[in-house]
């Protein structure tokens, strides 16, 4: 038991903290208890089984060969069909890579790329193609507090993005369905003419492809998102189904077995074989691998053991999944499954006996929902900034309607319809369950859901710690709580910056955040791509309701679309009113000059005198100032803009420089470097962009006056935090952990 704590929490350490002062305290300080203490020697021997195992998974499945990324190379690369993304122009597929150069790729763990595909024949999921690809290794935007689309990527193992050179491919059609496929085409078809359609195929399939964004969101409202992940709920459902039928079957033959043979376990192995299936069927999904494994252990535990211990079955499943796979400790659903798991074997522990009657049952179902709900709150509110003020209510109706009623409907009238016509029954069932869902519906929005700032991980893990610890040791109640008040007081305790400013990572553009007091000024509002797509849902909005940052004032410096481009996704939230300050008759006109109070800041708008003909010089240039720091943020002005500024006579020194025009060579003359004289620059630009931005003859001058510089595009978001008499930097990308550094 001790070997697996240690692996256990050895593959925390290693995964998360590799390379870091962390890791060489904790290694340190393990081995030095096991010269001294004996106990410990286990527990180093698991520690050192699990870094070797994260290394072993790392450079077999994880590692990327330089050879394969080269920019100016062709690979003729072969790969299979997983998913067709969209097919405008071209095809967009998500594609699992066989091979590149002729050169195999592993197929126990096939690595995944997104493929620009120019073809006119007709694909489907399956086909097997072979043409010349450009590769380059995965890479998104960098910010902080959003979703890290680069993490889940990489937990994903999408590894590449590719693009197809020339025109010489060869398809290969898939020759015959696979039984998985065959399955999932007959669940569609079956229940194709129904009204939750997308619900059905999700439950007996694990596949979300039906399901629109609006249907999740409702989901997630209502907190029954995890009813549709094939997890531990489903698993049990199966395995109860297969359990009971391997019992009526067994029942009909039971002079035939002897006396002394333990029917329980013919039992639970039928119950297992088709819970097996049914993980089979949904391709072997994380969550639903998952907890076959912890119910493998569970009966292993159960029926091996002498002690049938129920926390000794949870440790080995977690060893179980960490040595398949160390890296999927970076989904968060496998810290809600053991903990969701915990909890319920913690219930079961207090309390083993349930009387046999309706009411006992109901509370029971209310006190262990009633703990799941308390349990998980922490990581809820970590991982989606927010908790359903319903799901409790909904859950305890939810969960036994689909364990006794939709699980055991579905699957008996799936297998009927393989033998006779079933339309009318699923057509009534389908209208009563959609029945029951649109009254859920009725619930207003504001109901539903409540958003929160999101705590840091160091106070879910005290949170967790502490609970640990009071339940072991209950007469230590104030021992117990010293972990969480250790990481709150650090929290309290840390020096808080007056105020901030973000460069967002938003490729070929400018968003730019300037907060004091948790009230935030807006410039510009970063590029739209396909006219359709900006960075105001997936990155500026997440961001502010993260760190609790209500916008009071909005500018668009010019209407360039890199600068504009998410501006009716913004008014569409309701920013309309925050550009009244400085450009209250529509976001067109030049913003009025002027110096206005912001919380204690100071902000300068800079009169543009010279009615030029470029809407880049036109761009609303602002000073920031607390006094003692400053930022400059001057749009795209080109040198004629500069050398009017500097005519002037203006005070234009600043701490910060956002680099006028991305870094265009058209911009950032030696004079007006000088006129600046800023610590740091900051170019706001893509990562290897059509433009290659910032031109290296501009980094040159910077560079020669000893001028820092970041670059959005390579170093991710910018963040400067000032102090009272000092400031500090962060960039989004020195944060990764070390298996997503460049």
């Amino acid at each position: 038991m001790w070997l697996s704590i240690g692996f256990v929490v050895g593959c925390l350490i290693t995964v998360f903290y590799y390379q870091t002062l962390v890791f060489i305290l904790f290694a340190s300080s393990l081995t030095i208890a096991s010269l001294y203490f004996k106990p410990f020697l286990p527990v180093l021997l698991g520690f050192i089984c699990s870094i070797l195992c994260v290394w072993v998974h790392f450079y077999s499945f994880y590692s990327i060969n330089a050879e394969q990324l080269h920019e100016n190379q062709s690979r003729l690369s072969t790969f299979k069909v997983v998913e067709v993304i969209s097919r405008r122009d071209a095809y967009y597929l998500k594609v699992e890579i066989e091979s590149i150069h002729e050169k195999n790729v592993s197929k126990i763990k096939p690595s995944l790329a997104l493929v620009n595909l120019k073809v006119d024949e007709l694909l489907s999921i399956g086909d097997s193609i072979t043409t010349k690809l450009k590769l380059v290794q995965y890479r998104s935007q960098k910010n902080f507090d959003v979703f890290d689309k680069e993490q889940h990527a990489f937990s994903q193992r999408l590894f590449y993005k590719a693009k197809q050179i020339g025109s010489d491919i060869q398809i290969t059609r898939r020759p015959k369905a696979t039984l998985r496929q065959s399955y999932r085409d007959f669940i569609k078809q079956t229940y194709q003419v129904t009204q939750l359609n997308w619900l059905y195929y999700a439950l007996l399939t694990g596949e979300r492809s039906l399901m629109s964004f609006e249907q999740k969101n409702e989901l997630q409202q209502f907190g029954l998102s995890h009813l549709l992940a094939i997890s531990g709920l489903h698993i049990g459902l199966i395995f109860s189904i297969g359990f009971f039928v391997s019992k009526t079957f067994v029942s009909c033959f039971i002079k035939l077995f002897s006396q002394k043979l333990n029917l329980s376990v013919i039992y639970s192995f039928g119950g297992f074989s088709l819970a097996f299936c049914y993980v089979y069927l949904s391709d072997f999904l994380v969550s639903a691998t998952r907890a076959l494994i912890m119910l493998g252990c569970y009966l292993l535990v159960y029926y091996c053991s002498k002690q049938t211990l129920k926390w000794r079955s949870i440790l080995f499943a977690l060893v179980c999944v960490l040595v398949i796979d160390p890296f999927s400790l970076l989904s968060p659903g496998i810290y809600f499954s053991f903990i969701a798991v915990a909890i319920i074997f913690l219930i079961f522990t207090v309390r083993t006996r349930f009387p046999a009657n309706f009411f006992t049952t109901i509370k029971m179902l209310v006190i262990i929902q009633l703990a799941l709900t308390i349990g998980l709150l922490p990581l809820s509110l970590h991982y989606f900034g927010g908790v359903s003020y319903i799901g409790l209510a909904v859950n305890l109706i939810a969960i036994p309607l689909l364990s006794i009623v939709i699980m055991p409907c579905l699957v008996f009238i799936s297998l009927l319809s393989f033998f006779v016509e079933v339309r009318e029954l699923i057509a009534l069932f389908d209208f009563l369950l959609f029945e029951m869902y649109q009254l859920l519906l009725t619930i207003p929005v504001d109901y539903r859901w409540y958003d929160t700032t999101k705590p840091k991980l160091a106070i879910v893990l005290g949170c967790y710690v502490s609970a640990t610890i009071i339940y072991l040791f209950p007469r230590y109640f104030i021992i117990g709580l010293f972990p969480f008040c250790l990481v709150l007081v650090d929290e309290l305790l840390q020096a808080r910056a007056r105020w901030q400013v973000d460069i967002f990572d938003v490729g070929h553009g400018t968003m730019a955040l300037i907060t004091i007091q948790n009230k935030g000024f807006m410039y510009d509002l970063g590029p739209i791509y396909f006219n359709q797509f900006s960075r105001i849902e997936s990155t500026l909005i997440p961001y502010l309701k993260n760190n609790d940052i209500e916008v009071e004032h909005t500018v668009i410096s010019h209407m360039d679309k890199d600068h504009a481009g998410g501006l009716n996704h913004w008014l569409k939230h309701g920013y309309a009113d925050t550009f009244n300050l400085l450009q209250p008759e529509g976001v067109e006109q030049i913003c009025l000059a002027g110096s206005y109070d912001f919380h204690s800041l100071k902000i300068n708008v800079i009169e543009n005198k010279g009615n030029f003909s470029s809407d880049n010089d036109n761009s609303c240039v602002i000073q920031i100032s607390d006094g003692n720091f400053s930022v400059l943020l001057p749009g795209d002005i080109s040198i004629a803009r500069e050398n009017e500024l500097l005519s002037e006579n203006l005070d234009l020194k600043s701490t910060v420089l956002l680099s006028p025009h991305h870094g265009s060579n058209t911009s950032s003359s030696e004079e007006f470097i000088d006129a600046v004289s800023p610590d740091v620059v900051i170019h706001s630009s893509a990562y290897k962009g059509q433009w290659q931005l910032p031109h290296f003859e501009v980094v040159e001058r910077y560079s020669n006056k000893q001028i820092k510089q970041h670059v959005t595009g390579t170093q991710g978001q910018v963040q400067i935090l000032f102090y009272q008499n000092s400031y500090r930097v962060r960039v989004a990308r020195d944060e990764s952990y070390w298996f997503l550094k460049d």
